[in-house]
């Protein structure tokens, strides 16, 4: 028997099976659209020209349109120019920007990063969004790539941007139905392939907007936009555990203390529905109104098996790296081996709504805007676990990922295990924030002053995790595998890590996870009585509450006939904080509440200059102070414990830490930039960030209820400072003949460097998380009714932590530098009609990671291919 994921068949419109897995809790609307550019996150307005987006070449003019227009430096990517490649979430979409870096999940885009930081404040019509969760930022994976009209990723800090972007300040931009000239219908639905899970899923995506002139009323619009995206998914995951110190080997050695082999399945679901209204009784006024909706889910089941390092082995098995006392090579006797299945689901659900209007009369303009938005996250994490011992457990770390072998016991033989534990966990998180602002602006009748600019922001955000993180995972003794035959079936993923040539273990048994989501009925098929509880441990919960007020003036100015322009400004800001949950008192061991409140208030002054300086020619220039705030998690006095039910050894535990400070940074930046007109253009920016107070995380062992956990909690470490440069254009080759000229490349290339203090290593290295160097290379085509590309985004090793060896110390862990290749081919029929195939992975990328040499491998990820065959309608 299979699980509801793994049951999905092979039929192009059932629901998909899907990817990834975590070892423990631990179609398109190319809307062609004649539209005014719309206006920054904060006040500042492109200059209103009429731009006609169609096609390849003038989406990207659009967007370099923006970046030239803006006193700010951002990077911007318009509609069109976003559904030409197989991106499923603003993530992916993302990825392509100069100076961002995305880390993968499940084969898609997940974390984004922007000059290498993950403090990255994100806003959606010029509103702050989030999704609940361990951080206070968005997931960008959240929204589908379809509903957005553009993405403007701001690099400079200003006076009316949203403070807490210490990387930057991305901006989502939706459509308006005042944008369009009149009635608008797209619809498009694509189906997807991934190779490796062998199944289909569809994806659908819908826009309808009109408006009306309304007599002696002015104009009102409306629009609808809905998006439904599903892709089926597979994952092969395999970790080596951390390195084993065995002087019974030869004195010195260390050696792989385990592999962990998994296989995760399941189906990624995103639904989305904004809905926008538009009216302008007159002109220099509009009133709107807005609504969206997201939801964001992941189904997946897992089979994992582990087969760990036993006392004993045999020594003529052993094989040295050559020159080390490192383990090439080993049998291990009588190794412990255990299986995990799983169901883990995770889910994302997001809203947001709106009302705010414009008045403009001769000199004054004022723009107000009410705002709410809440959001809940959940991970379900359920299933059985069992284990036997296998005779002989081979290992050889030689090759790109190890290989793996067990003889001499049958691992599909349900006779040879026996269940140790059914697995249940939730872990919620809830969060909502109203925020109120008004913007002004006074235009002068000045020479240099060209306007005076100000505004007030006040909102209240509140953030929780009740009822906590729910362990009731239950052990089971005295069952045999094969005493409970309908709950065991052979692994039905036998080709682990297809085409790379890796020996695996592939041929053994696994849970039946048919009750996994329904883990009462699951329990007491085990003969468990315990009731699962309703809450977890009041150590794990929090509550917090945040209430800023800011207010900010800005003054642009201009010189020399319009060639320098700039603007100085200054933002202040005050945060109230009020945080409770629980800690355990030292002198009685009682856990006791605690509540506590902070305030302080910060001063964020800034100033952007632009000199045209030559014809085609512009240099840039700008200063600004930024802070980001403490993640929820990290400010919340409770401590979560995460027991291991295989090795006590890897008892985790996360803690915060209410009296952290924000991270605050003083930034440069300087740029130059060169408009080739119609065959493209380049910029070179380089950047300086004085980071003061960076969070990091120390681990150390300390004892609760009997048992050893490595407890991680956060502080407040030294400065550190990241510089950087940014290179990146495009550029059309109008000169060839013919057909030819339909020929262009876009390419950035970025270098960073953020040396900073690692505590855990006693060294300084590299921010966690960032890539030295990146790239992006995009190859272009455009000619009649044909429009192709090809994209390769690529990124250079990068620290993704850190890991104690008992005995030998602390070994950095870095995933190995990677590219990963997408490509598309669109055919326009009509002009109703537009056909397109589409590609991504199609390198099948395998990701590596080691710690701190490749004869100490830690993990290897390898995801599906995934093809998709599409049509988009317009009326």
């Amino acid at each position: 028997m299979k699980s509801k994921a793994q049951k999905a068949g092979h039929s192009p419109w059932s629901p998909a099976t899907a990817v990834m897995v975590l070892a423990a809790l631990p179609a398109a609307s190319h809307a062609q659209a004649q539209a005014e550019p719309p206006e920054a996150a904060g006040t500042e307005a492109v200059p209103a020209q009429r731009i006609v987006v169609r096609g390849q070449r003038a989406s990207l003019d659009t967007a370099q349109a923006i970046k030239r227009e803006h006193l700010a430096i951002v990077d911007s990517v318009v509609a069109d120019d976003i559904l030409r490649l197989p991106d499923f979430s603003v993530s992916e979409a993302l990825q392509r920007v100069t100076g961002v870096q995305i880390q993968r999940d499940r084969g898609e885009g997940g974390i984004v990063t922007v000059r290498g930081l993950t403090q990255v404040e994100a806003t959606l019509n010029g509103r702050e969004v989030f999704t609940a969760g361990v951080g206070r930022t968005f997931d960008f994976a959240d929204i589908p790539a379809e509903l957005v009209a553009g993405i403007d990723v701001y690099k400079t800090s200003s006076a009316d941007l949203l403070e807490g972007g210490l990387g930057g300040l991305v901006d989502l931009r939706t459509r308006r139905p005042l944008d369009f000239v009149g009635r608008q219908f797209i619809a498009s639905a694509r189906l997807v392939h991934g190779d490796l899970v062998k199944n289909d899923a569809p994806q659908y995506a819908a826009l309808a907007s009109d408006r009306w002139s309304l007599s002696g009323a002015g104009e009102l619009g409306a629009l609808v936009a809905v998006s439904l995206q599903r892709r089926t998914w597979r994952e092969d995951q395999k970790s080596t555990g951390t390195p084993l110190l065995r002087d019974d080997i030869a004195p010195g050695a260390t050696v792989a203390s385990s592999t962990s082999e998994t296989t995760s399945v399941g189906t990624r679901r995103r639904a989305a529905v904004s809905g926008v209204l538009q009216w302008r009784p007159a002109a220099g006024r509009e009133l709107y109104a807005e609504a969206s909706w997201q939801e964001f889910k992941t189904i997946q089941d897992s089979d994992q098996i582990n087969a760990s390092a036993s006392s004993t082995f045999d020594p003529a098995s052993v094989v040295f790296f050559p020159g080390s006392s490192e383990v090439q090579r080993i049998t291990w006797l009588n190794a412990p081996v255990s299986i995990l299945s799983y169901a883990r689901d995770l889910i994302d659900r997001n809203q947001q709504a709106a009302i705010g209007g414009l008045w403009h009369e001769g000199n004054f303009k004022v723009k107000a805007d009410l705002s709410h938005a809440n959001s809940y996250n959940n991970l379900f994490f359920s299933g059985p676990f069992f284990g036997g011992t296998a005779a002989q457990f081979t290992q050889d770390l030689s090759g790109r990922a190890p290989s793996t072998q067990v003889t001499g016991t049958d691992l599909s033989n349900p006779a040879n295990f026996r269940y140790t534990g059914i697995a249940y966990r939730t872990r919620p998180f809830h969060g909502e924030l109203t925020a109120a602002r008004v913007d002004g602006e006074i235009v002068l009748d000045s020479t240099w002053l060209r306007s005076l600019q100000g505004g007030l922001r006040l909102a209240k955000r509140r953030a929780h995790n009740a009822p906590g993180l729910v362990f009731a995972d239950a052990a089971v003794t005295g069952v045999g595998a094969a005493d409970k035959p309908g709950f065991v079936q052979p692994n039905p993923y036998g080709d682990f890590f297809p085409g790379t040539g890796i020996a695996s273990l592939r041929d053994y048994m696994v849970g039946n996870l048919d009750l996994a989501r329904d883990p009462q009925a699951l329990r007491e098929a085990f003969g468990i009585t315990a009731p699962i509880p309703p809450e977890g441990n009041p150590l794990s919960v929090w509550h917090i509450d945040e209430k800023t007020q800011a207010a900010y003036v800005q003054a642009p100015f201009e010189g020399l006939d319009g060639l320098l322009a700039g603007r100085i400004g200054l933002r202040a800001v005050r945060t109230a904080e009020a945080v409770e949950g629980h800690q355990s008192s030292p002198s009685t061991g009682t856990v006791e509440p605690i509540a506590i409140d902070n305030s302080y208030t910060d001063w964020l002054p800034s100033a952007d200059l632009r000199w045209r300086f030559m014809p085609r020619w512009t240099a840039r220039a700008a200063v600004s102070k930024t802070l980001t705030r403490p993640t929820f998690e990290q400010l919340s006095p409770s401590l979560t414990l995460v027991p291991n039910p295989i090795d006590p050894r890897l008892n985790q535990g996360f803690a915060g830490n209410p009296g952290l400070k924000p991270v605050r940074s003083s930034n440069l930046d300087l740029a130059i930039e060169n408009d080739l007109g119609a065959m493209g253009a380049w910029s070179l920016t380089g950047f300086v960030k004085w980071v003061d107070g960076f969070i990091a995380n120390a681990s150390n062992d300390e004892t609760h209820d009997g048992q050893v956990y490595r407890v991680s909690r956060p502080y407040n470490s030294q400065s550190a400072r990241i510089q950087g440069l940014e290179l990146g254009g495009q550029y059309f080759f109008s000169g060839l003949p013919g057909a030819w000229r339909g020929f262009g490349v876009q390419a950035s290339y970025t270098y960073i460097d953020s040396q900073t203090l690692n505590t855990a290593l006693g060294t300084r290295t590299q921010l966690q998380g960032l890539s030295r160097n990146s790239a992006n290379l995009v190859g272009l085509y455009e000619s009649g009714p044909v429009t192709a590309r090809i994209a390769w985004n690529w990124r250079d090793r990068f620290l993704s932590g850190s890991t104690a060896v008992a005995g030998v110390g602390v070994f950095p862990a870095y995933t190995q530098g990677y590219g990963w290749l997408d490509a598309s081919l669109q055919w326009r029929v009509n002009e109703s009609l537009t056909v397109a195939l589409e590609g991504g992975n199609l390198t099948r990328t395998m990701r590596v990671s080691n710690y701190g040499s490749p004869t100490r491998p830690q993990m290897a990820l390898l995801n599906d291919r995934q093809y998709s065959l599409g049509a988009t309608l317009r009326f």
